[in-house]
């Protein structure tokens, strides 16, 4: 195959999990609807976990491929793509998405739902380098970040709680479904998940393929396009909420996605392989500048109760240090 060809199938794949990610949240959310789940668990559950679908599937991918294959410079290699993946989302997420968001339309922000998540991971970005420090994340250490998994599930539990219940127009009280209707949904949970899975495949072994023609190390390519790929989701949000003036809902989205991104993902990936052994780069410098990019996201909206223009842009300028020094 052309270079051309591989770029073609990673974009299909990107596309798949962006579109696939996006019905199979539809579907389950309505599932859960129907089933009487609480309004409050689907929020801290489905669609929480819906959102990262793409980064999910596409280390876990990685991750498999790794542990079945034949040598280890190619568990290694795949191991890159899982990690990359994961952590360059959540650079990217603050440093250019939700930078985008505040140079767009700056908004106010804070509240005790934005203090505890975004204390919460400004803890794990503290941790990570802590479990990396060992030259990787062992499975032991891969249970403990599913553990604080669980645990922001908790916190998005108590803050749903806080709030309002909202009118449940979608399943009152009674409503049934026809059994066409009832195909549909289990067709769009079918093949949400498929479409997902299928993109998943797709960009892992296309940026295998890439590496291996352009000579390219695979975390390059797996912190810089795979990682913007799998965040469509939360840069689309971004744009849309800013120009409604809605930018803190996109914030939301974003410390939930990085959230997830540090806990469930990283941490499935390592149990999965029994531990992750980082490279160098990601150890001492990606890692890091996750930290410093939360940091520079929490703190000025905990003092201030808003985003300026002026802490769009010094995100920006750090997302642009940690590419320079994560691709070299």
């Amino acid at each position: 195959m052309t270079v051309f060809l591989f770029v073609l199938a990673l974009s299909a794949g990107l596309l798949l999990m962006a579109k696939g990610g996006d019905i199979f949240v539809d579907a389950a959310a309505k599932t859960a609807r129907l089933l009487r789940v609480p309004p409050l668990l689907i929020g801290a559950t489905i669609v929480s976990v819906g959102t990262t679908l793409p980064e999910l599937l596409t280390s876990l991918t990685a991750m498999v491929r790794g542990v079945t294959s034949s040598s280890p410079e190619q568990l290694q290699a795949f191991t890159d793509v899982a990690v990359g993946n994961a952590v360059g989302s959540m650079v990217c997420n603050i440093g250019l998405i939700a930078a985008a968001g505040m140079l767009l339309c700056p908004y106010r922000a804070g509240g005790k739902a934005f203090a505890a998540k975004g204390l919460f991971l400004l803890a794990l970005c503290a941790i990570l380098p802590l479990f990396a420090s060992s030259d990787g994340i062992s499975r032991a250490e891969g249970i403990a970040l599913l553990l604080f998994f669980l645990l922001f599930l908790a916190i998005n539990i108590a803050e749903a709680r806080r709030k309002p219940p909202l009118p449940q127009s979608d399943a009152p009280a009674g409503e049934t479904l026809s059994a066409k209707a009832r195909v549909f949904l289990a067709l769009s949970l079918i093949f949400g998940a498929v479409f997902v899975a299928a993109g998943a495949i797709f960009t892992v072994e296309s940026v295998s393929a890439l590496c291996s023609r352009l000579g390219v190390p695979q975390r390059i390519l797996s912190v810089t396009v795979v990682a913007l790929g799998t965040s469509l989701p939360e840069l689309v949000t971004a744009i849309v909420s800013a120009r409604k003036g809605e930018g803190e809902l996109s914030l939301g989205n974003i410390l939930g996605a990085n959230a997830l991104n540090g806990t469930l993902i990283l941490g499935l990936s390592a149990c999965v392989a029994g531990g992750l052994a980082l490279d160098d780069v990601t150890r001492r410098y990606t890692l890091f500048f996750a930290l410093a990019l939360t940091a520079l996201l929490i703190f000025p909206v905990l003092l201030f109760r808003r985003t300026s223009r002026l802490q769009g842009l010094a995100l920006a300028a750090l997302y642009a240090a940690a590419m320079y020094f994560s691709c070299s």
